[in-house]
């Protein structure tokens, strides 16, 4: 006969199961209003056993221990307790940003500087801590009314065994119909089965065919290369008379292409008349590390890994060594995360990296543009060429500011990550977005007044733009690295060349074709498909090309009219997603596939380029 402890744990997980099983309902409420239903529902029923299923194995070991019916029963509380903090900061996660807890979540943990750049306040981490601690005592309180109502007499429930076989057939028909979905890419299920949180596929193709199936093949699509890196292709030549002009590169975190306007950041937008301004660029990703990358290395985001492992620098950047460049580099963030320390600066002594992050964004902007021109004053007093590189985190998310750099005054005044409601309060987060901005367009200025007043313009080429850009709830979304849509990848793009005139460009550009500009500019013979990607020179831009972009786990092709969504770990054409080039749903999204067969064969192979088999 079981005793109090046992008979309380057995109606305790049942709770707990139930209490599961609604939260990933809650998290996957959008695929329960369409007609792939059932499917969720039954994954939800299965899931929140699943769940529970490591912590329930663990709890029946323990409680064979001396003292062991105590200690099982406080492991069950604290591990059901780990269990829906991890699916509620899942629901958090996924409703802001659509994705689940995942590799890009641990790196952020993980990685030095990854929790800093979340500019996180007190009263958000003691939000957290509160729900983390509510959560907790509500286990506890359960597990106590549970055990001060069990009867060491209540044998096992009857039901309870009809009820495990319900949800093992509820899971195992949840099982088979992802794997003929998967088979006939039949998109609705495929779709709903990635708002499941931590789910995992169950294929079955070689029985559908040889059962005489014929699986769904719209065409073979397959993103992420394998091999060793060969990067450049050839070795970098340089011109004997190769030019040394100075580079001044700016980047701003989140900077959307519609915030460069004479109102909200003047001092770019006067020097952007000067110069050429780039209308349609786009970043690399929708992400720091995607967009940064794609601007030193010319590169699709996919070749982020190899390059990481490799710890591999950019070829632009072993040409500016190679040519005695003094390199000044600021970051208002961390180099460490994303790891550009890694990547990007690889190839440099770690004290040229000045990190600088220890207040609100903008009051490290305001110290790091001091920093950044008194370095330009000691290179041009040295007479040698230089790259003064600088991140700017004015606009990053909370978005603060300083009360002089007010110009929209009805904006959200606390921004409590943990208590915030994005859907009702996006119009003012987005006004404390464009007061950031404001901000940051005054540190710009900071540094264009001290290059004009230097007479350094003449001799020198400036970059301006953004990692990539910021969505306010246009498509659903807010923030960035949850998608592609053009609020999250479209920046402004505005650059200096010594002898190029004022120009608006709007043919398609990217952050990908900024390395293949400025190579030859710097006496670089070879051709840019030597170091470089679907890359076109900014100076001679052309309107008949396709982009890539790149997030954590998928890479993106835009055409003229439509976009391409490719998963990078998930085989088979029903995992992408087609819209329009404006987001929008397309009605046949197979026929938009044909279409734009050849410039997806092309990117596909282009994206293998600059491996070697093993």
């Amino acid at each position: 006969m079981p005793d109090i402890w046992m008979c309380a744990r057995r109606r305790f997980w049942v709770v707990n199961y139930l209490v599961l099983v609604a939260m990933v309902l809650w998290i996957a409420a959008s695929s329960l209003a369409g007609p792939a239903w059932l499917f969720t529902l039954a994954a939800a029923l299965g899931y929140g056993l699943l769940y529970l299923l490591p912590l329930l194995l663990v709890v029946a070991l323990v409680r064979y221990l001396p003292g062991g019916q105590k200690m099982a029963s406080l492991l069950a509380v604290l591990g059901a307790s780990a269990l829906v903090i991890l699916l509620y900061t899942d629901r958090v996660i996924f409703g802001m940003y659509g994705f689940h807890l995942n590799g890009f979540v641990w790196n952020l943990i993980t990685t030095p500087g990854g929790i800093d750049s979340l500019e996180s306040s007190t009263g958000t981490k003691v939000a957290v801590l509160g729900m983390c601690v509510a959560i907790v005592v509500a286990e506890v309180v359960l597990f106590w009314v549970l055990y001060r109502t069990a009867s060491a007499g209540q044998g096992r429930a009857g039901w309870l065994k009809w009820a495990m076989v319900a949800i093992v057939l509820c899971m195992l028909g949840e099982r088979a119909t992802f794997g003929v979905s998967h088979f006939k890419s039949y998109r609705t299920v495929l779709m709903a089965a990635q708002q499941i949180p931590f789910y995992q596929q169950t294929t079955f193709s070689h029985v559908m065919v040889a059962l005489g199936e014929k699986p769904v093949r719209h065409s073979t699509l397959k993103v992420a290369g394998k091999g060793r890196l060969h990067y450049p292709l050839h070795p970098i030549t340089l011109a004997a008379d190769a030019p040394r002009p100075n580079i001044v590169w700016l980047a701003c975190e989140s900077l959307r292409w519609d915030m460069l306007t004479p109102e909200i950041m003047p001092n770019l937008w006067a020097f952007a008349q000067q110069n050429r301004r780039y209308t349609n660029h786009y970043s690399g990703g929708n992400g720091t590390r995607w967009g940064i990358f794609s601007m030193f290395y010319g590169m699709p985001a996919s070749y982020w890994f190899s390059f990481l492992d490799a710890r591999q620098p950019p070829a632009l950047i072993s040409v500016l060594q190679k040519q005695h460049y003094q390199f000044g580099l600021y970051t208002s963030a961390e180099f460490t995360y994303p790891e550009f320390d890694k990547t990007v600066w690889a190839g440099l002594p770690s004290d040229l990296l000045h990190s600088h992050h220890n207040q609100q964004g903008w009051e490290d902007d305001r110290d790091n543009v001091t920093r950044l021109n008194h370095f330009i004053d000691g290179a041009r007093s040295d007479q040698s060429p230089f790259l003064g590189f600088m991140f700017f985190e004015s606009s990053h998310a909370r978005y603060f500011f300083p009360d002089d750099a007010v110009i929209r005054p009805d904006y959200l005044k606390a921004f409590n990550y943990a208590t915030v409601d994005v859907k009702k309060d996006i119009g003012l987060i987005k006004n404390r977005y464009i007061n950031a901005t404001h901000e940051l367009d005054i540190q710009l200025g900071r540094v264009l007044d001290h290059l004009k007043e230097e007479g350094l313009l003449d001799n020198t080429i400036v970059i301006i733009t953004g990692d990539h850009g910021e969505e306010f709830m246009e498509n659903g979304r807010w923030g960035h690295n949850s998608a592609f849509h053009n609020q999250q990848i479209h920046t402004p793009f505005v650059l200096h060349v010594p002898g190029q005139g004022a120009k608006v460009v709007n043919a398609p550009t990217s952050h990908l074709d900024i390395v293949p500009t400025l190579m030859p500019l710097l006496g670089v013979t070879n051709p840019p498909s030597d170091y470089s990607v679907d890359a076109v020179s900014l100076l001679k831009p052309t309107a008949d090309r396709y982009r890539v972009i790149g997030s954590w786990n998928a890479l993106g092709y835009i055409g003229k009219d439509y976009k391409v969504s490719m998963p990078m770990n998930l085989a088979g054409t029903g995992y992408m997603a087609v819209t329009g080039a404006d987001d929008q749903p397309v009605a046949d999204s197979g026929a938009v596939m044909v279409r734009e067969k050849d410039d997806l064969a092309q990117l596909l192979k282009d994206i293998s380029r600059f491996y070697v088999k093993h």
